[in-house]
């Protein structure tokens, strides 16, 4: 079993330890060189923990200093500790 962490701007992102959480790579199209590979993933749910709680801080209202969702930020998602994807 592969062992998934997520980062949000460096700082680690507790999960659910029962929710399975699915990565799919595929080949689209290869004539279009970027459109080559495609990733997908399905939603998943993180917890309301006190370390999410600070990382999310204010996700419920953005006009309250705190985590704003309409903006992008760095996240990286690694598997069993070794970096798979980097993104926004």
């Amino acid at each position: 079993m592969q062992k998934i962490e997520l980062y949000i701007e460096g700082q680690r992102v507790e999960l659910f330890k029962d929710e399975s959480i699915t990565i799919t790579q595929s080949i689209q199209n290869v004539k279009d060189i970027e459109k080559v590979f495609t990733a997908f993933t399905q939603s998943f749910s993180i917890p309301a923990s006190k370390t999410n709680n600070k990382i999310f801080q204010h996700y419920y209202n953005f006009d309250i200093n705190g985590f704003d969702a309409r903006k992008k930020v760095s996240a990286t998602i690694e598997l069993n500790s070794i970096p798979f994807q980097t993104g926004k």
